[in-house]
């Protein structure tokens, strides 16, 4: 076991992460980034379209925004430990982050920006069909889904959108919302004009069922438990915060989201949280890289006035 000593730790190296990271070295806090994935990115590795709302950013998919995040961390000269996660963080006279392998970090500042993961339906036969008919992106599975009859689970904007890729296809379609449908006006009324799609209003998956590979879903509604035959099930929720390493020391909502001030300070002094760890009002790219800016300037006036 080994003990480091920075100024700044951050945790997650999504979007916020490295713009905290990349903001940080420019003025000169000594800082170390740590990411449980062998690359940055974050959620960005499932965004397979895209993402058109980046200032400056031309062309490409998720992954590609996360390949130059990579080159930017490079070209900066920026720490980074892949491949390394917290387990925990404890406070006696400085804040010690618990990682993975038995290291410890001793840090003057953190800042939480572990960002969040995909929602699951938590229902019997979701894990055990998922690659064989469930699925959590429409588009990277666009070639097995296309033309087939396939159930979207969800009522955000990326459940739509996935349904209306696969409509396009030739499918049919099944939005299953479990309560009121939250997509954008544009994407509903396309979806609605769509022959061959479906919206199920204050409907919920009961079960994935299936032989080899998925073949219905059970789903229970104003009209009882009724089975929607099917050939796929794609699964789009939304995320869960990865906040269960820092819960004990951390305040947090009813959903596990950090609570943090104006200044995106914790509940903890010395610790900060930036990104969809937080909740943002808007999770995107940009918010969550302007969130990792500004908790970069109240972290360094707070530890070089100290």
């Amino acid at each position: 076991m080994s003990t480091i000593e920075r100024e700044l730790v951050i945790v997650g190296a999504g979007p916020a992460g490295v713009s905290a990271a990349l903001w940080a070295r420019s003025r000169h806090l000594d800082v170390l980034l740590l990411e449980g994935a062998g690359a940055p990115g974050g959620q960005l590795a499932h965004v397979h379209f895209q993402p058109r709302e980046i200032v400056g950013w031309l062309s490409g998919d998720g992954p590609a925004l996360a390949m130059a995040m990579t080159r930017q961390l490079a070209g900066a000269g920026v720490p980074v430990r892949y491949g390394i996660r917290a387990e925990g963080l404890t406070v006696d006279q400085d804040l010690t982050l618990r990682l993975t392998g038995g290291d410890r970090i001793r840090a003057r500042a953190v800042l939480v920006a572990a960002g969040a993961r995909r929602r699951r339906l938590g229902v019997p036969g979701e894990r055990e069909f998922e690659g064989r008919g469930v699925s959590f992106s429409a588009t990277l599975d666009r070639e097995r889904l296309a033309g087939r009859p396939v159930v979207v689970v969800g009522g955000g904007d990326a459940a739509f959108e996935n349904a209306l890729m696969l409509a396009g296809l030739g499918g049919e379609v099944t939005v299953v919302v479990r309560g009121e449908v939250r997509a954008r006006r544009e994407f509903r009324e396309r979806l609605a004009a769509e022959r061959k799609a479906l919206v199920l209003r204050q409907t919920h998956v009961v079960a994935v069922l299936g032989d080899e590979r998925v073949n219905a879903v059970r789903v229970r509604g104003a009209q009882g438990v009724r089975e929607f035959a099917c050939e796929g099930v794609v699964v789009k929720l939304g995320v869960s915060p990865n906040t269960e390493w820092c819960a004990d020391v951390l305040g947090l909502d009813g959903d596990g989201f950090i609570r943090v001030d104006a200044g995106l300070a914790t509940t903890l002094p010395g610790v900060w949280a930036a990104g969809d760890v937080t909740r943002p009002a808007l999770a995107a790219v940009p918010v969550a890289a302007g969130q990792g800016a500004l908790a970069v300037a109240a972290i360094r006036s707070a530890v070089r006035s100290a």
